[in-house]
C-alpha cells in the first residue's frame, strides 16, 4: 500500500464520512464481522430489523399505516415476513402519487432529494437519508475486499454524471483526494478512449467500475494496444447498471487480466447484491430484503419471478416490497466462498446502448436518464436517435410537468451533443415495450452500424 493510499484509508476516507455524517464505517465493519458469523445469526439481525422497519413505517408513515389498518398487520407479530406479505407491492406510481405520506422529514442529518431515470425511463423523484448513502457504500468496500482491493486504493469509475457536475473542480478535487477517478462514459470515441487509457495507466488503479458496453469497449481498444501484463496492478472490474453478458465479461477478463465481478442494484434501493470471487451473487443482507413473487404471490426459493426490495437501515422514505421490474430467483446452495449472505439470480436485465455523435463519438444511453430525470413531471421516457443529429423524445407526464421544460431539454441535447442536434419532443399517452417485449429507455437507429464495438470514424 502506498503513502497515499495508507493516508486515504486511515485518514482522509474517515474524515470524509465523518463529515459527511454517513455511518459508512460503521456498516463496514459490520459486514466484516457478519461474514464470518454463522448463517442464522445473519438471518436473526435481517428479521429483527425487518420487523423494526414494520414498526416504523406503521407509526411514522401515513401510507403504511392505512396500509397496516386495511390489510392487518402487526408489527409485534412473531413473524415479520408474513406481516410483510400482507403489504402491497410497491410501484412508481404509488411512490408519485403519496410521496408525502411515505416521507419521514425527522431524520439524522435531513433528506437528500434524489431522481431516477430507471433503465426503462420510468422516472421518480424521492428522498433518501445518510444511512440510505452509507449502506451501498460500506457493502462495496467489504465485498471489493474480497478480490484484494481495500479501502483506500485508487479507483476508476468509467460513468456518466449530470451536466452541472461535469468538470466539477470541487468534484475533481475531493475525487482525487480520495483516490478516485471520474471518466466519462459520455464520450466514447477513439480519442477519448485513447485518454481513458491514458490515465487509467498513469493513475494505476486497483479498480474501475464501469457500465459493461462501456467497459467491453473499453477493453476492446485497450487489447488492439496493450497486453494484460501492462495493467498488472489491477485487481478488479466491476460491472453494473444494465444486463452483463458473458461476451462482455470474457472481452474485459481477457484484456485487463484481471477478475471481473456483477454488481446488482437501483437508485432508489441502493446496492443489493454482489458476486463473489466464486461467481455468487449476494444479496447485501442485513441491509436488503429481497422477495421473488409471481402472480402477487412470494414463490418458493428457486423458482423465477419478479424481483422485490425491501431497505432495511433506512427511514427517510424506506422502500417496501418495491417492485424493481427485473426478473430473477433466490438460491437455496451455499456459496462456495463461504459467506453467510444468502444469493440470489437475475435472468435477463436492463439493457442501454449508444448513441453514435456526428464528432465520431460514441455516448452510453445512460445520458438519456441524465438529461430528463431532474425534471418533475415526467412519468415515462424515450430517446431514439433517428439519425446522427436527429433526435425524438417521447415524454409521458402529469399534471406537474412544466411545459418550459421542453425548450431546456431541448437545450441539454445541444449541450451534449452538438449545437447542431435536433431533439424533438412528443407529450405521449403512453410508450409501449419494443417488440423483444423489454423496456429501453434509448434507442439508436444509427448504432446497429457500429455493432460489436467497432471504432466509430468521424462522421461528414
Amino acid at each position: 500500500m502506498s503513502l497515499s493510499e495508507w493516508l486515504v484509508k486511515h485518514l482522509t476516507y474517515p474524515a470524509h464520512e465523518w463529515l459527511r455524517r454517513r455511518p459508512t464505517l460503521a456498516y463496514y465493519r459490520e459486514m466484516l464481522r457478519l461474514s464470518n458469523a454463522p448463517r442464522d445469526e445473519v438471518r436473526g439481525i435481517a428479521r429483527q430489523r425487518l420487523r423494526e422497519l414494520l414498526y416504523f413505517a406503521v407509526d411514522k408513515l401515513p401510507y403504511y399505516r392505512e396500509q397496516s389498518d386495511r390489510r392487518g398487520l402487526d408489527p409485534h407479530a412473531a413473524d415479520p415476513y408474513a406481516e410483510l406479505a400482507k403489504l402491497p407491492v410497491l410501484e412508481k406510481a404509488d411512490v408519485r402519487a403519496n410521496l408525502e405520506r411515505l416521507v419521514c422529514r425527522d431524520v439524522p442529518g435531513g433528506l437528500i432529494p434524489c431522481g431516477s431515470g430507471g433503465t426503462t425511463g420510468d422516472t421518480l423523484h424521492f428522498f433518501i437519508d445518510r444511512a440510505r448513502q452509507a449502506q451501498p457504500l460500506a457493502c462495496r468496500l467489504f465485498m471489493q475486499g474480497l478480490f484484494g482491493v481495500r479501502p483506500g486504493d485508487r479507483r476508476v469509475h468509467l460513468w456518466g454524471s449530470p451536466i452541472e457536475s461535469r468538470g466539477s473542480w470541487i468534484k475533481s478535487r475531493r475525487d482525487r483526494l480520495l483516490n478516485e477517478l471520474l471518466l466519462d462514459a459520455f464520450d466514447l470515441g477513439p480519442a477519448a478512449l485513447d485518454r481513458h487509457l491514458a490515465a487509467i495507466r498513469s493513475f494505476r488503479p486497483r479498480l474501475i467500475y464501469a457500465y459493461p458496453t462501456a467497459a467491453a469497449l473499453l477493453a476492446k481498444h485497450a487489447a488492439e494496444r496493450f497486453t494484460p501484463r501492462d495493467f498488472g496492478w489491477l485487481r478488479l472490474v466491476v460491472l453494473t447498471g444494465e444486463e452483463i453478458t458473458p461476451d462482455q465479461v470474457t472481452q474485459v477478463r481477457e484484456a485487463f487480466g484481471c477478475a471481473v465481478a456483477a454488481e446488482y442494484g437501483s437508485r432508489e434501493v441502493g446496492l443489493i447484491a454482489h458476486e463473489c470471487p466464486r461467481g455468487g451473487l449476494h444479496i447485501m443482507s442485513p441491509h436488503i430484503h429481497v422477495e421473488i413473487v409471481a402472480d402477487g404471490e412470494t414463490v418458493p426459493v428457486g423458482q423465477i419471478g419478479e424481483v422485490l426490495c425491501t431497505t432495511l437501515t433506512t427511514r427517510a422514505q424506506p422502500p417496501i416490497r418495491y417492485r424493481l421490474g427485473d426478473v430473477g430467483a433466490l438460491v437455496s446452495e451455499p456459496c462456495a466462498c463461504g459467506l453467510p449472505f444468502p444469493r440470489m439470480r437475475i435472468e435477463g436485465g436492463r439493457t442501454t446502448g449508444f448513441v453514435v455523435l456526428r464528432d465520431g463519438r460514441l455516448c452510453h444511453g445512460a445520458v438519456s436518464s441524465c438529461v430528463l430525470r431532474e425534471e418533475p413531471g415526467i412519468v415515462e421516457f424515450k430517446t431514439i436517435q433517428r439519425a446522427v443529429d436527429r433526435f425524438e423524445v417521447l415524454l409521458v407526464v402529469d399534471e406537474h410537468f412544466d411545459p418550459a421544460a421542453v425548450d431546456r431539454i431541448q437545450r441539454r441535447y445541444r449541450t451534449l451533443f452538438g449545437p447542431r442536434v435536433q431533439a424533438t419532443c412528443h407529450i405521449v399517452e403512453r410508450i409501449p415495450p419494443d417488440p423483444s417485449g423489454k423496456r429501453r429507455h434509448v434507442v439508436s437507429e444509427v448504432a446497429p452500424n457500429y455493432a460489436n464495438f467497432e471504432v466509430v470514424r468521424t462522421l461528414d
